[in-house]
């Protein structure tokens, strides 16, 4: 091999990699970053600490590029994108449940948009629901999914979903 094949050799396998890498890069802000907002919405109303809501986001996101290449179905990225959202927020919670010195965050008020009507006293039926309903209303209400998609993120039956829904 002679020193001009060994130094293309070298180079272009550093080059495939940036490629690849690019073009997953491009592939992940264009299906995650239409989600964000809806996915720090949702972290929002599990804890009402907003930096908690952005930690579990961020650490969603992460994770999620790292899956990446796990993701078969560029149209399924929203629902896929929250199911670990939501694992997220739920670690969260294990952890500061574990804390005996810290209170439930979803104790405190909840920032909700504008748009929720401030003569019901939503934030505090929210905050008195367990968790595990509290994610199921947020996933049909908050976020305005479909019982198709919420089931989805939640990795249950449709049905299932249905009867926590109405339970809720």
């Amino acid at each position: 091999m002679s020193m001009r094949t060994a130094s293309i050799a070298g180079v272009m396998p550093d080059i495939a990699v940036r490629q690849a890498h690019s073009d997953d890069q491009h592939r992940f802000e264009r299906l995650i970053e239409p989600h964000l907002g809806d996915a720090f919405a949702f972290a929002q109303a599990q804890s009402a600490d907003r930096s908690a809501a952005q930690d579990a986001v961020q650490s969603a996101a992460f994770k999620a590029w790292r899956r990446l290449p796990q993701l078969r179905d560029d149209s399924s990225a929203r629902s896929w994108f929250l199911a670990i959202v939501v694992n997220e927020c739920r670690s969260a919670w294990r952890k500061r449940k574990a804390a005996p010195s810290e209170a439930d965050p979803a104790d405190d008020a909840i920032d909700w948009p504008p748009a929720v009507d401030q003569r019901l006293d939503v934030r505090s039926a929210m905050a008195r629901l367990k968790r595990d309903d509290r994610v199921v209303l947020s996933l049909r209400f908050l976020m305005d999914m479909s019982v198709e998609e919420s089931a989805r993120v939640l990795g249950i039956s449709v049905s299932a979903l249905k009867a926590r829904t109405a339970r809720a």
